[in-house]
């Protein structure tokens, strides 16, 4: 039996019926395909909604979305941006009118994605070949042209090309994600915040990787021999520092287990766990849950970033161990000057541990104060250059002694100078400047105010603090409060004021860090000449 409505030929003969479940209502139905019929004739949508009523593809119905102008077509498209396929008319309210609807698709809309049937009763007011030249469609149909069959068949067609540019757009998107994140896990400079960041990282990947309803999981550290949560998300959010044994039930420790017998990355249908291990850190996992069954691109873009982790794990483990080489390469030249000239070998982690607090205090961030840590050990590198007869003399110096002495700052700056690295040229520019003053009245470039550069105003600071509190060759160590009255007497003087009042404000935290008592009673102070040279 056959029948036509505006120009579109049935054979209700083809029509395909979707087969009745004897077994009872089935179960929840997976999304639809998002088909918009695009017509000013109802009879139309009526006629194309009975024809494909039954179709599916791939285990997807359609869903039916109804426009009857290029205006409303354009307005359907913006509420449903995941539309797979318009059945376009070209004449609508106007002559033109699904023309110029494909134009706003296209280019307002910028939707490249859904696909175009541009369907017509009058050919001839809209020749093919034009029409394919000029719009960006996908196929062009006269209704005349459009059995139950055909329609079947270039629906079929259309879908399938939707998922396919689908599918290669959410590559494109994962793995463009993978590129952004993976630049990301080298900005971490220490373990705890790369793990973290890691794990966040993977459940957005999985997101990307098709994978809806959100997802659960965490990472996990080893501490003292148990292994605990460092960061959680979803069900396992707000558990950090809690034993996995006293978390997670015996299936999702075999999960994880199961990482460490062959594979490094273990998938199931709703899981995903994977080892993470250096040769110099105990081993930690990363462990994510999906309500559904995990698809093929998830596990793919998952793999790739687990690959990139592990070799941005392995770069961090080598850089902080470059960077621990070279601090005790630093302390310990450091030390050598400062045995050498009979004082404490601590005093030059003293420095670099108030210097440190002192930087953060000032708010010169995390980055810089380390930076300051490890190059503060070297302030006085130059003394190596000094004779023993003067550096370790008992009383007061001559002006020939005194000058001589005065000499260490630029040989310091001199020896460290030459290297390019960041953490010796700001070691040289501390061992230059921290004898110089506030006031102008320091060596060796008589330096004023803010022209003294922060490292080494703080440096100078730290240094003749500790070299008050602590005995040397020519002074016995001084109490507490003498100490603190000099520091206030020379604030704005020979200390940034500023620095000084950071300082005072937090006395107990500098004055914890010691690692020795302050106050050893003397009768009077020694002479400011010879403090902290």
């Amino acid at each position: 039996m056959t029948t036509q409505n505006n120009g579109i030929p049935l054979d209700l003969d083809e029509v395909i019926f979707a087969a009745e479940d004897p077994a009872g209502p089935p179960a929840a139905p997976v999304p639809g395909w998002k088909l918009l019929i695009a017509d000013d004739d109802e009879e139309v949508h009526s006629l194309t909604r009975l024809v494909l009523s039954g179709f599916t593809f791939e285990g997807r119905s359609l869903s039916f979305v109804s426009a009857y102008s290029g205006r409303e077509t354009v307005e359907k498209l913006r509420e449903h941006p995941d539309t797979a396929l318009v059945l376009l008319d070209v004449v609508m309210e106007s002559d033109d009118a699904g023309l110029q609807a494909v134009r706003q698709i296209r280019e307002q809309l910028c939707n490249r994605f859904v696909r175009i049937i541009l369907r017509t009763g009058q050919p001839g007011q809209a020749p093919e070949q034009e029409v394919v030249s000029s719009y960006d469609i996908n196929d062009y149909k006269a209704k005349t042209e459009l059995t139950a069959q055909k329609l079947f068949t270039a629906v079929t067609a259309a879908l399938r090309a939707y998922r396919d540019v689908r599918t290669i757009e959410r590559h494109r998107v994962g793995f463009e994600l993978i590129s952004r994140l993976s630049g990301r896990l080298f900005e971490h400079a220490d373990p705890v915040g790369f793990r973290r960041g890691a794990l966040r990282n993977f459940a957005e990947i999985v997101g990307a990787g098709g994978v809806e309803g959100g997802v659960s999981g965490f990472s996990t550290v080893r501490i003292d021999r148990q292994c605990l949560i460092l960061e959680g998300v979803g069900a396992y959010a707000g558990l950090q520092g809690r034993r996995i044994a006293d978390v997670c039930d015996e299936e999702v420790r075999r999960r994880l287990r199961a990482s460490e017998a062959g594979e490094a990355d273990v998938f199931a249908d709703g899981w995903y766990a994977g080892l993470f291990a250096t040769a110099h850190e105990a081993f930690g996992y990363v462990y994510l849950e999906s309500p559904a069954a995990l698809p093929d691109l998830a596990r793919s873009l998952v793999r790739s970033y687990a690959a990139n982790v592990r070799v941005a794990l392995q770069n961090l483990h080598l850089n902080l161990e470059v960077v621990e080489t070279q601090r005790e390469m630093i302390h310990t030249l450091g030390e050598v000057v400062e045995s050498r000239s009979q004082e404490t070998a601590n005093h030059v982690k003293r420095v670099a541990r108030h210097s440190y607090r002192l930087a953060l205090l000032a708010g010169l961030g995390e980055e810089r104060a380390q930076l300051l840590q490890m190059a503060a050990p070297l302030h006085d590198v130059g003394k190596i250059a000094i004779p023993d007869a003067v550096l370790n003399k008992p009383g007061r110096l001559t002006d020939e002694e005194r000058s001589l002495m005065m000499t260490h700052a630029e040989l310091g700056h001199q020896i460290l100078a030459g290297s390019s690295r960041e953490v010796f040229q700001t070691a040289a520019l501390v061992a230059l400047q921290h004898h110089e003053k506030w006031d102008g009245t320091g060596y060796p470039r008589g330096l004023r105010g803010e022209e003294i550069d922060v490292f080494g105003r703080i440096v100078g600071l730290v240094d003749v603090f500790d070299a008050l509190s602590h005995e040397r060759a020519y002074k016995p160590a001084f109490p507490l409060e003498k100490c603190v009255e000099i520091l206030q007497q020379d604030s704005g003087r020979h200390f940034d004021p500023r620095l000084v009042g950071l300082f005072l404000a937090n006395l107990d935290e500098f004055v914890a860090d010691q690692g020795a008592p302050a106050a050893l009673a003397v009768p009077e102070p020694a002479p400011e000449e010879l403090l902290a040279v």
